[in-house]
């Protein structure tokens, strides 16, 4: 519990104080332009919007801080554990990103697979009908 109450929390403490008081007045001032004779509905939206605002940021400081005081201190950063296996169908896919590394996949021929070739046609179709129905329009 007393990590949180470090000096390096203190400038993050006080934003988030920062953030919601001014979310508050947004909302006050909203309201108050609601009332007022050139205000209408949104303007309530609005004033309702901005404690929904501060109440969220305040629900997500209070995780960050139940995440912090639950992690270890002795951990590094980033201890979050790589995958150990990688999915066929995405290492089938041509330059993925796995890790750290690109794994360059060879692009397999249209005519190898059926139904890439019946998507290639497809698309195709798709695509002539556009250019025939986008030159009519010229």
């Amino acid at each position: 519990m007393w990590r949180v109450l470090a000096p390096k929390w203190w400038g993050l403490h006080i934003g988030l104080v920062l953030a919601v008081l001014v979310m508050l007045r947004l909302g006050l001032w909203q309201w108050h332009r609601a009332e007022s004779a050139s205000g209408g509905i949104q303007n309530y939206a609005y004033a309702f919007q901005w404690p929904i605002f501060a109440v969220l940021a305040i629900v997500l400081w209070v995780k960050t801080l139940q995440i912090e005081v639950r992690r270890d201190p002795n951990s590094p950063e980033d201890d979050r554990p790589l995958p150990q296996r990688v999915d066929a169908d995405i290492v089938r896919q041509p330059g993925v990103v796995i890790g750290i590394t690109t794994q360059h996949v060879p692009v397999s021929d249209p005519d190898e697979d059926p139904e890439l070739a019946a998507w290639n046609a497809r698309f195709a179709a798709l695509d002539a009908a556009h250019t025939t129905v986008k030159g009519r329009r010229r």
